[in-house]
């Protein structure tokens, strides 16, 4: 009984440093080519076949379908992609990861490859102990390779038919649990489900159940069903991880387990003539019943996408009527991009933060159409005090919007991020932080306003002139600022434009200012009126310094220098 609960240990032991090992080469991986895939998922063209290949090329690289699929959740929370986009790429991760099980089995039955594993690591070393950051990736990825095929290699080798000793305890386990028929298949299907849960990987339930049927303790048509269990596992993942993303992040989730049930569906129908088929063709040596498991992978998951692939509009649109938009008050608080945490990548979660600031500057720009609104109004009017509190209540907002960008920032794992990544970072600390400040100087025209009604002043027609025109540049420059955010790379040419509409509300403040001291000295209105016009109108100007703050913090990014002297 001591050896069998050894032999257990040890093979959950190899499969736990193989899964490692994975972990750790696919992130080398991603490290190496995040910039690269970013912006494949920028230009992602917008028909569904080429959308499928990259989904499968990328599963291919990185070897993990988990991480594909959670990029995709990732990429159309963050706007990088459509819905349709995201799943056909789901779609072509799924075939994407049937390349695993075939140099599992290629490496761990035909051409057994545990002795390159120790050797990868002399080849790592040099790279760990690098100073050129572009090498860096190279030691994870082939320390990652290493403890992978250690971990698989070892697990095949352990495995109990390989030294004739049979440990009758867990054959009859096993041989107990397949003779219901039908009903073993459904068990095997849930076992599949539940494993891949547990390890948190589809390659973990597929080399369990290629070993237990290369090692005679399943037959085929049970380890088949561990695998199209494996398979529906898989979607439970990104499902769990989009559960506080956006509308569209939760589609895409959900899309992916929709059409692996469709192949569940038809694999279930099929299984015991599939069965005969494939094991039937690869033969009942451990070798062959390794590859038939693989086979068995592919076959599922390439019928489920081809029969899937021409519906993807029709998944899309079901989604959308599960899922109807819902019209949020967007006076309350809530993250648009990056509530769910950290969900793929920490170069794609850069994109996240960028456009969840992207969001911020809209906040900031119907906070000043507000200001604007309420500039123009008397105590008098019956919506006075409600659209003061809505401005206070945007004003607090913009507060948490700070704090929770820059809490979002502070958690990414800096060691994944390439420079420019990292450059990226800084630029939306400082814009995140400026955008607060901008609203917090909204408010305070609005306080200024406020007080000048409490003390029952009235602007003369030519001081509310002044003030119209200072708010008329003040939205332009907003506006402006607005469409560089947006903006995937800003130009010269775009700086120019804004420090032009900077220069020009300055020249307007200082002939405001100028023009205020006369007259006041000849009494066209009061000292305490001149006191709160100039406060609305540097008030307007200070609001247009943080805008062009926030221009100049998005220039870094294009390593466009900021104008001297401002």
């Amino acid at each position: 009984m001591s050896d069998t609960i050894l032999l257990i240990l040890s093979l959950l032991g190899g499969i736990a440093l193989g899964l490692y090992g994975m972990k750790v080469m696919s992130e080398g991986l991603l490290q190496l080519t995040g910039s690269r895939v970013r912006a494949t998922l920028r230009n992602l063209s917008q028909h569904r076949f080429p959308c499928f290949r990259v989904g499968a090329e990328v599963t291919m690289l990185v070897q993990s379908s988990a991480a594909t699929t959670l990029m995709a959740v990732t990429s159309v929370n963050a706007g990088l992609i459509t819905l349709q986009q995201s799943v056909a790429m789901i779609m072509g991760a799924n075939v994407g990861t049937t390349l695993t099980p075939w140099l599992v089995a290629l490496l761990g039955y035909a051409f057994p490859a545990g002795f390159l594993a120790i050797p990868l690591i002399v080849f790592a070393l040099p790279f760990t102990y690098s100073s050129r950051i572009k090498s860096k990736p190279w030691s994870p990825i082939l320390m990652g390779a290493s403890m992978m095929l250690y971990g698989f290699c070892t697990f095949v080798q352990m495995m109990p038919m390989n030294d004739g000793v049979t440990y009758p305890e867990i054959s009859e386990v096993f041989a107990s649990l397949t003779g219901a028929g039908f009903w073993s298949v459904l068990l095997f299907l849930l076992i599949g489900i539940a494993s891949t849960m547990l390890f948190q990987s589809s390659v973990a339930t597929i080399t369990l159940a290629m070993v237990a049927c290369a090692s005679g303790w399943l037959p085929f048509i049970t380890a088949a069903a561990m695998v199209i269990g494996d398979n529906v596992g898989t979607t439970l993942m990104p499902l769990f991880a989009a559960r506080k993303t956006n509308l569209q992040a939760r589609r895409a989730a959900f899309a992916h387990l929709f059409f692996n049930l469709v192949g569940l569906v038809w694999a279930l129908a099929l299984i015991y003539p599939m069965s005969a088929w494939i094991s039937g063709l690869v033969g009942g040596t451990p070798v062959g019943l390794a590859f038939g498991i693989a086979l068995c992978h592919t076959c599922f998951n390439l019928v489920t996408a081809l029969v899937c692939i021409g519906f993807i509009r029709y998944f899309c649109n079901m989604l959308k009527r599960v899922f109807p938009v819902r019209s949020d008050d967007d006076e309350e608080f809530h993250l648009s991009f990056i509530e769910g945490g950290i969900l793929s990548t920490a170069e794609l979660s850069v994109d996240q933060a960028r456009k969840e600031t992207v969001q911020f500057g809209l906040r900031c720009q119907r906070m000043l159409d507000l200001t604007d609104k309420f500039v123009h109004m008397t105590k008098t009017d019956s919506d006075y005090n409600h659209l003061f509190s809505r401005i206070e209540k945007y004003e607090k907002i913009t507060d948490r919007l700070e704090l929770e960008i820059d809490r979002y920032l502070n958690s990414l794992d800096k060691s994944q991020l390439s420079p420019r990544a990292l450059a990226r970072v800084r630029s939306i600390f400082q814009m995140a932080d400026e955008l607060e400040s901008l609203a917090d100087a909204c408010y305070k025209v609005t306080r200024s306003v406020a007080r000048r009604h409490e003390v029952n002043i009235e602007f003369i027609p030519m001081q509310q002139q002044n003030i119209d025109q200072m708010l008329a540049l003040t939205h332009k420059s907003m506006d402006l600022m607005i469409q560089l955010l947006q903006k995937n790379d800003l130009t010269s040419a775009d700086m120019s434009r804004a420090y032009n509409q900077e220069d020009q509300v300055n020249s307007l403040r200082n002939q405001l200012r100028d023009q205020n001291i006369g007259n006041v000295q000849e009494s066209y209105y009061t000292y305490q009126s001149g006191v709160l016009y100039m406060e609305v109108v540097s008030g307007c100007e200070k609001i247009c310094d943080y805008i062009i703050n926030v221009v100049e913090a998005l220039a870094t990014q294009n390593d466009i220098p900021a104008r001297e002297g401002l």
